[in-house]
């Protein structure tokens, strides 16, 4: 894998994709010992929050849910309420998206992100073998090589925004277009309106109480009721245990349980099922459940039905418009690198999904000596909370410890990783301190 002078970029690793995942693995592969030129990073943009700060803008998240490990911090520990609070006093208080926005720019900026991000899309990876052994060519759409690598973590975030086929036909009408809307996009209730919203997750909770914290009507049309207690997940899946015990199991049966124990997580702090039961009993809070079937244009903007899960129809429902929170497409063929991936080397899949190795390898392509893994929302066949930030981590550390297994590196000694920590710990509680309180 040598390179010549008019050869394109060589490195040890690459990491497609420029968002969370990116950022954790480029941190935990740093943190271990590699040189910031050891590391390319092909992205788009060279700030690595970019796309989590729109999703969080559009479905009007000003908080989060804190878990001991959903930080960017290379180790542990402190926990982004210990972080807040070594920069603010107290006992931390609530943690807000601009805390971990700031929190990971500060990592960033520490490990060097920047300084390894190519500013390109990568199109193909393909894989190659020299004389030097094992490696990986990275090629943009058009076919031209862009780069090479031994090893590359394919990090790019969610596939398409996924919509029920009458939604995403509704937005071809140009009277609806600007009302029938994703949860991540951009968009604004009005005071006194009334909003039919879509799901029963995260995004779905966050826009009802969105839409009535602007004084306007929410219609919550799910596929189940959304029960009594908070949305959320078993602890113990997300463990080294549970972890272990997901992946002991079949690739169908992982997805059945994890369809069946996994609910988006929201935080009890804010207090949701009270506003909803203030709503409700205003008159300003309904919930259908059933699948929303006929979308029209109509007096008040949209016109629109659903069948009722128990039988019949709501009928006419006359609304101001509609949002649909029911995420993201998870067929990897939607998404162009990883629909080449799959029509190159025909990995194997559990319905739409990779069905990748416990490692997040890709099966068929991954080698002991040459990784190519895949992390994120692609990668919950292996791991149940690959979409999280805390399964980002989970996956980072478990790339970057085969990395270096594989280039034979000795890695950082243990005081120079507590130095590496303590300096992302400086840089997280100066950047908090400038970062005005939620």
């Amino acid at each position: 894998m040598a390179a010549s002078p008019a050869a394109p970029p060589a490195a040890r690793v690459a990491i497609v994709g420029g968002g969370l995942g990116a950022l954790l693995a480029h941190s935990a592969l740093r943190f271990l010992g590699l040189d910031a030129g050891d590391v390319l990073v092909f992205a788009e943009h060279a700030d690595p929050v970019t796309t989590y700060r729109a999703h969080a803008w559009g479905v009007g998240q000003t908080v989060v849910q804190t878990d001991p490990l959903g930080h960017f911090l290379p180790a542990d520990w402190p926990t982004p309420r210990v972080l807040n609070a070594l920069a603010r006093g107290g006992s931390g208080g609530t943690v807000s998206v601009a805390d971990m926005v700031a929190q990971a720019r500060a990592v960033a900026r520490r490990s060097g992100y920047a300084g390894s991000v190519v500013p390109a899309r990568v199109g193909e990876v393909v894989r190659a073998r020299d004389a030097h052994g094992a490696y990986f060519g990275l090629y943009d759409e058009n076919g031209a090589l862009m780069g090479l690598a031994r090893h590359v973590l394919v990090a790019v975030g969610h596939g398409p925004q996924a919509l029920p086929e009458v939604l995403s036909a509704a937005r071809t009408h140009p009277l609806l277009r600007d009302r029938v809307v994703h949860a991540y996009e951009p968009k604004r209730y009005a005071a006194g309106g009334r909003y039919i919203v879509v799901g029963g997750g995260l995004a779905a909770v966050n826009e009802w109480v969105n839409c009535l914290d602007a004084g306007a009507e929410c219609i919550a049309v799910q596929r189940t009721a959304a029960g009594q207690e908070d949305l959320t997940a078993p602890r113990c899946l997300f463990e080294a245990l549970g972890i272990d015990a997901y992946q002991g199991v079949s690739a169908p049966d992982r997805l059945r349980v994890r369809q069946r124990v996994l609910r988006s997580a929201t935080a009890a702090s804010t207090g949701w099922h009270r506003r909803i039961s203030e709503a409700i009993a205003a008159g300003r809070f309904r919930e259908v459940v059933g699948e929303i079937t006929r979308v029209a244009p109509g007096g008040e903007g949209v016109v629109a039905a659903c069948d009722l899960r128990g039988g019949g129809s709501t009928g006419d429902l006359h609304v101001t418009g509609i949002t649909s929170a029911t995420g993201f497409d998870p067929d990897p063929a939607h998404v162009p690198l990883l629909a080449r991936l799959i029509a190159r080397y025909a990995p194997p899949r559990v319905g739409p999904r990779l069905a990748l190795a416990p490692n997040c390898g890709v099966p068929g392509v991954d080698m002991p000596d040459s990784r190519l893994c895949v992390t994120g929302f692609h990668a919950v066949v292996a791991v149940p909370h690959a979409d999280t930030l805390a399964g980002l981590k989970y996956v980072a550390r478990r790339f970057a410890e085969d990395v270096m297994r594989a280039e034979g590196t000795p890695r950082r000694g243990p005081l120079g990783r507590v130095r590496a920590q303590a300096a992302c710990v400086r840089a997280a509680v100066d950047e908090l301190r400038r970062t005005p309180a939620a």
